[in-house]
């Protein structure tokens, strides 16, 4: 049976398309780790790809579009192979020894770790551009989609990773005390990335020092949350 000519000119077409769709995100993304929000135009970013300005609305409808579609890429490659590890860590806490908890919470800190150095201009970025507390409604509201509030999206992720760990722990808690307990988590290892970054100290001291306070504030936070045996 022989495919019409018709459909092989459609097939490659989309093909033709999708591959620059790709070069346009792989673009973006080059550009925002070498300068963050600033680099951010759609000239730039076309040709980068090497395509016309124009022709960018052939492959996404506004700058925020495809930034929202970069961010989520991003997000999913950053938590997925990470997503189940803490979960089971955070449900396995009553019954993992101090070693084990350590030896399980560096392999997790490990993995973060090396997301952040594959890019650290990115990760500077993403931190340099995040909506602070401060910022006025009229920026926040500049920055709610996009790369711009990655982070803050990221970090609402890990308070759902928190409590699907607790649960299945059986355990619960409120979500404002998670969000606390999340916060206080990411800002230590942010800060402590940034240190490694500056080679203030080694990965491998900072690993083990956030292993140890980890340590404590999950049992803190875990032994104040309600646990009910099934």
């Amino acid at each position: 049976m022989t495919v019409p000519m018709g459909s092989k000119l459609e097939s490659k077409r989309e093909q033709a398309k999708a591959k620059t769709r790709r070069a346009l995100l792989k673009s973006a993304l080059r550009l925002y780790s070498l300068q963050g929000a600033q680099g951010m135009s759609m000239n730039k970013i076309a040709k980068g790809a090497g395509i016309a300005q124009p022709s960018f609305y052939n492959h996404f409808e506004s700058l925020d579009a495809l930034q929202n579609e970069l961010s989520a890429q991003l997000k999913d490659n950053y938590l997925s192979p990470m997503r189940l590890a803490w979960v089971n860590m955070l449900k396995d806490y009553d019954v993992l020894s101090e070693e084990q908890f350590n030896e399980q919470c560096q392999q997790c800190l490990t993995m973060i770790f090396d997301s952040a150095f594959q890019n650290i201009e990115l990760f500077q970025h993403l931190l340099e551009d995040r909506p602070r507390f401060s910022a006025t409604i009229e920026n926040q509201s500049s920055l709610s989609n996009g790369l711009g509030n990655l982070v803050s999206e990221i970090q609402e992720e890990w308070t759902e990773i928190f409590i699907q760990g607790l649960q299945l722990s059986n355990r619960s808690a409120e979500r404002s005390a998670v969000n606390l307990c999340v916060d206080m988590a990411a800002a230590q290892v942010h800060e402590l990335i940034l240190g490694c970054h500056q080679q203030r100290y080694s990965r491998a001291q900072a690993i083990n020092t956030l292993s140890i306070s980890f340590d404590a504030l999950f049992a803190n936070f875990l032994h104040g949350s309600n646990h009910s045996k099934s």
